[in-house]
């Protein structure tokens, strides 16, 4: 009874320290992502006027949760998404992943944008892309987004692009953001995996012993 509970407190203990770890990791808009930092001036996202937030990630792999803007929405219908650009010699590059449509109606507010199975790779840009129809607010005192919450991610600028992508330049106004992502999950270790066995091997020699 006492091996099984030493083997099984010690493989609770390395089950712990690899445990899942969520928030947001790069923000201007508060620590939660929440925080309203905008101003009344906003920019309307056409086909002939894209905007593009570049970001970099930390030292570990991490799967995207959501990003969220203040923003409203011009057009019809009301549903918008948020894609997730690779970086192709410091612009956007190809699209790595697209938001579910999120209603966001014709009055100025926080929109998150939930994202599903996009893996983020370790110190690596990325830029976000809201899509045409969105008009996006900039933030109180032009303050770009930094890492919160101990993330290591950090903030590359702001792009535009007059021509649908073809070529963007750089932009000195900064757009209200929040990032939240959550660690992969980790692999269980050589060492975890032992430990979990003797477990198992302890506990059957016991209840034989019975």
């Amino acid at each position: 009874m006492k091996l099984f509970r030493i083997f099984a407190i010690a493989a609770l203990a390395m089950v712990s320290s690899v445990s899942a770890q969520a928030g947001v990791v790069l923000s201007n808009m508060g620590a939660t992502g929440t925080t309203n930092t905008s101003t009344n001036t906003n920019t309307d996202i056409l086909a002939s006027d894209l905007l593009a937030a570049g970001f970099t990630t930390g030292s570990t792999d991490q799967i995207l949760e959501w990003v969220a803007l203040w923003t409203f929405n011009n057009d019809a219908p009301s549903n918008k998404t948020v894609s997730i650009f690779s970086d192709t010699a410091g612009s956007p590059g190809a699209s790595v992943g697209t938001s579910t449509a999120t209603n966001v109606p014709g009055t100025k507010g926080r929109y998150q944008f939930d994202f599903s199975g996009v893996t983020l790779t370790a110190n690596t840009k990325y830029w976000v892309l809201p899509e045409e129809g969105l008009s996006w607010y900039t933030v109180q005192g032009n303050a770009a987004p930094t890492a919160v919450n101990g993330s290591g991610f950090s903030f590359d600028g702001m792009r535009d692009s007059f021509n649908s992508g073809t070529s963007w330049g750089p932009l000195a106004v900064n757009y209200t953001l929040a990032i939240s992502t959550k660690d992969v999950p980790a692999v269980p270790e050589p060492a975890l995996t032992s430990l979990l066995c003797l477990s198992g091997i302890a506990l059957i020699r016991r209840r034989m012993k019975k």
